[in-house]
């Protein structure tokens, strides 16, 4: 079977699970409205608690666990169900699914593809609530196994993190927070237009874009070895032609793989995501504990920090959120101005960068510089501090000329592509339909940015698509930054360019 998209790189050989569907064949009227309100309380409190659960042992996916207790005990959402028990008589089933089917219906006709992805949060909450009103479980299985399921959910991979070893899905996306366990755990996860003929033992291979549905022996034997192989791999010192691998990271715990596999340092720490942890503004303490530590094992190497890229679907309950990074900085200076002297005084070894998000203009990336380097002489901090920002707006492409004070520049295409060309979710799966433009876009960017001697490196998921990865080297582009698990991919497609 031909793989359609491959969303996270890696082999997977053992059994297939498909996962269970809750059911929707149920009364869609009640004549007990106070028995129906029971049914979704109780639901909605063991769907919280199972999360609660998962908090405990998953302590790295805290903050999408946070996420999802969040929509799971939504006032709106709870209110909205309530209404349609009280008013219409609907059972807790059928106003569960009404309710959670207009929540999901409102992502999915988004006009960003971030946020149609995030429809895939919200069916996860559904489904673990549904599934409870059933008194039902998703899967019951031991041992390791390769997860067939129409759509991925976070919940899975969390519930049964030490079980999946590769997934095969009918959808998905790049940037969904699937994606971003999968390839932090190193688990395999492709698309296919058709799940149901997969029975038995199968063999995933990204390197060949092949699912093996009936593997021989010479081909486990293969496997085992190249497992193997991957236990010991280390990042291809590509110094000499100047090129430089970096890691995506969201948490402290992801750096021991940016040591383990040898990398350059972190490109791209996304630190919104522990901001996402609490219910309260992150104290000064709190964050210069995770910055530390982590300027701690990255002290030999470049660790570059954003700033917390906080709204569309990632909102906090304490701020006001806005679309553009500026915007929410504005207007909650002292969430700000604590994430700044939490980073400044956590750089020891002069070896930070930090960066803002979605910058449209010089004048907005000179304001928040400025702002930077006040607090910074206010603590009296004497360490090199590189200033940057993500480079991942229409607007700031346009006027790429008028960027002069930048250290540097992080190419983010996730959002840079879906702002050039409007592009939907399946085109987002399909890079060949924008890339020849794309390419052309990014070589005037980098022939301007190489003349101004600013520093460019990418950080978006093309950085770890191989014939991508080529065409990116061709135009210039020297500094790649991937998650860990991308890392593999992303060295085998410079060692095929720089050997020829």
């Amino acid at each position: 079977m031909n793989i359609k998209a491959i969303i996270a790189n890696g082999l997977a050989y053992g059994k297939v699970i498909k996962a269970h569907k809750h059911s929707s064949n149920h009364d869609i009227y009640s004549s007990n409205d106070e028995e129906e309100h029971k049914l979704v309380d109780k639901a909605i409190e063991k769907a919280y608690s199972d999360l609660e659960s998962l908090k405990r042992d998953n302590r790295d996916d805290e903050e999408l666990i946070k996420v999802q207790q969040m929509l799971v005990k939504d006032p709106l959402l709870y209110g909205e169900v309530i209404k349609l028990i009280n008013e219409k008589h609907f059972t807790a089933h059928s106003a569960l699914e009404a309710v959670f089917d207009d929540y999901i219906k409102r992502f999915n006709e988004a006009r960003t593809t971030y946020l149609q992805e995030r429809a895939l949060d919200m069916e996860d909450v559904k489904r673990r609530v549904m599934l409870n009103l059933d008194d039902n479980e998703a899967i019951n299985v031991e041992g390791e196994f390769i997860l067939v399921t129409d759509n991925l959910y976070p919940s899975y991979l969390m519930t049964y993190d030490k079980q999946i070893i590769g997934v095969i899905a009918l959808n998905g996306g790049y940037t969904s927070h699937s994606a971003i366990l999968c390839k932090a755990r190193e688990i395999p996860y492709v698309l296919v237009d058709d799940i149901e003929p997969l029975i038995g033992n199968v063999l995933i291979d990204t390197r060949k874009n092949i699912i093996n549905e009936d593997p021989k022996q010479k081909d486990i034997d293969e496997y085992i070895k190249l497992k193997i192989d991957r236990e010991s791999f280390e990042i291809n010192d590509f110094r000499s032609f100047g090129v430089h691998i970096f890691a995506n990271v969201t948490s402290n715990s992801d750096l021991y793989k940016v040591l383990k596999y040898n990398m350059d340092g972190v490109g791209l720490y996304r630190t919104e995501l522990i901001f996402m942890n609490l219910d309260r503004p992150m104290s000064y303490e709190e964050q210069n504990k995770i910055y530390t530590e982590a300027c701690d094992m990255m002290q030999d190497r470049n660790i570059c920090f954003r700033t917390f890229d906080i709204g569309d679907d990632k909102q906090l309950s304490y701020i006001k959120t806005f679309h553009k990074g500026i915007d929410n900085y504005k207007n909650n200076p002292e969430v700000f101005e604590t994430q700044i002297k939490a980073l400044i005084n956590a750089n020891r070894y002069g070896n930070m960068k930090i960066m803002f998000p979605m910058i449209e203009t010089n004048e907005e990336f000179q304001f928040l510089k400025d702002w930077v380097l006040r607090i910074k002489r206010e603590l009296n901090n004497d360490m090199p501090l590189q200033i940057g920002m993500m480079l991942e707006t229409k607007m700031a492409v346009e006027n790429i000329e008028t960027f002069d004070s930048c250290d540097f520049m992080s190419l983010g295409t996730n959002d840079l592509t879906k702002e050039l060309y409007n592009i939907s979710r399946e085109e987002t799966l399909n890079y060949r339909v924008f890339i020849k433009d794309l390419i052309n876009t990014l070589r005037k960017v980098v022939e301007v940015l190489k003349e101004k001697g600013i520093g460019l490196s990418i950080c978006g998921e093309l950085a770890s698509v191989k014939p991508v990865v080529r065409r990116l080297y061709r135009v210039g582009l020297k500094n790649f930054s991937v998650s860990a698990a991308s890392a593999r991919a992303l060295n085998d497609a410079l060692l095929s360019e720089l050997e020829e």
